[in-house]
């Protein structure tokens, strides 16, 4: 494998280049970026009324309109995020995504809302390949995971946010007030992350691949492709499901649109911070004991989410239906940290920035863009939220497998280089 050293990696010193001040900043800046972008789907119902929109285009506008430019706009960042200061192009980001948030309030109709979502898109996918790339750089092998895990974890504080607390303000003082107050928010943090020192890097080495070639390079390595491939696959279902569970729940449930956000928004917080966190830790451990043993970590509690997410669904018991509501996103976010630091070990370091771009394109491009639009067409299709939920499980049970294939494919590369 390319792996990085388990050494202390390099890096400027004193309190704002500290490791721990730059997680606590990326991981703030993280919580708000999906805050702005999972607030949407607990609108649907409110948007739909008022604006008139199908189920189908409610998928397109909660996946689709964010999610292809976001992963079209991640190969930009991730090259310039290999060559630049980082934490300027998050930076920049931030200023454009909580604009568009906040013109997203202003929208009157399909094709504005899809509009104001597309340059959310375009700011936000500054964040994850620079984020990565910095945390890669500034943490050890050996607690790289925890890291990684905390940061995902924001994204759960975001989500919990999003759900939660848009679910309130939708009821009590409009959908519209909500993109307003979201947009506003993030830029509170860029003080803080204008403080991180970063040196400016060197540049890229004589005979650095030309971009479309270092892309074919990395999409050629079946090692990466199969993270990727889980990875997809995963979170198409469990944003999915996230999307379309508090609808379900006023739909098949009586709930509330107030009720079900904050049932949904508890379970994205609470599941999703401790998930993440127990993800990361357990993919530390578990790779001192194999070679990619991190994703048999992603293998695991794929499967263990499947039940859990099913009797969410199908429990006659409302209190156990509420308990697995709020338990599946613990296994459901700690699928994911493990195939963050499967691809610092096999990536060089140089080109991590190009290689989460591609991440990004399989994870929040196509997965998170099929997932809310799968669902909701097949509602339309079947006239049925509770036939088309069911899709998310069996995406689960394709994950699980496809992690441990992924898992077997780098552990055969390092047999057949010995």
């Amino acid at each position: 494998m390319n792996g990085r050293p388990d050494s202390e990696p390099q890096s400027p010193s004193g309190w704002r280049a500290a490791p721990w001040f730059l997680l606590a900043v990326l991981t703030a800046v993280n919580a708000v970026n999906w805050a702005d972008r999972q607030v949407v789907p607990i609108l649907f119902p409110a948007i739909k009324g008022e604006l008139g929109l199908s189920d189908t285009q409610l998928g397109i506008i909660g996946g689709l309109a964010f999610s292809m430019i976001y992963a079209i706009a991640a190969f930009v960042f991730g090259r310039a995020a290999d060559r630049t200061i980082r934490t300027r192009l998050i930076a920049g980001g931030l200023v454009l995504w909580s604009a568009a948030t906040v013109a997203s309030g202003f929208a009157e109709g399909f094709g504005s809302l899809f509009a104001a979502r597309f340059f959310t898109g375009i700011g936000e996918a500054s964040l994850y390949p620079c984020a990565m790339s910095l945390i890669a750089d500034r943490f050890p092998a050996v607690s790289r995971g925890r890291a990684m895990g905390i940061f995902g974890a924001a994204a759960a504080v975001g989500n919990g946010l999003g759900i939660g607390l848009g679910g309130y303000m939708s009821q009590t003082v409009g959908w519209r007030s909500v993109f307003f107050l979201y947009g506003s928010v993030g830029l509170l943090l860029l003080p803080l992350l204008l403080m991180i020192k970063e040196e400016r890097r060197d540049p890229p080495p004589d005979g650095e691949p030309p971009m479309l070639q270092l892309i074919g390079s990395l999409l050629r390595d079946t090692r990466l492709l199969a993270v990727w491939a889980c990875g997809m696959v995963m979170i198409a279902s469990g944003i999915g499901y996230a999307s379309w569970i508090p609808t379900y729940f006023v739909r098949e449930r009586g709930f509330e649109v107030e009720q079900a956000g904050y049932l949904f928004g508890a379970a994205a917080l609470l599941g999703g911070v401790v998930g993440s966190v127990l993800g990361g830790t357990f993919a530390d451990r578990r790779r001192k004991v194999r070679l990619a043993g991190e994703l048999d970590v992603s293998a695991l509690v794929a499967i263990v989410a499947v039940p859990f997410v099913f009797f969410t669904l199908h429990s006659p018991s409302l209190p156990v239906a509420l308990v697995c509501g709020l338990i599946g996103p613990i296994a459901i976010y700690a699928f994911f940290p493990s195939l963050q630091t499967m691809m610092i070990e096999i990536v060089p370091s140089r080109r991590l920035g190009v290689a989460y771009a591609i991440n990004i394109l399989f994870l929040g491009g196509i997965g998170s863009a099929l997932g809310p639009f799968v669902v909701g067409y097949a509602s339309d299709l079947t006239g049925s939220i509770r036939v088309a939920m069911q899709i998310p499980i069996i995406g689960m049970v394709l994950a699980s497998v496809l992690a441990a294939l992924a898992g077997r494919l780098v552990r055969a590369r390092r047999d057949a280089e010995n």
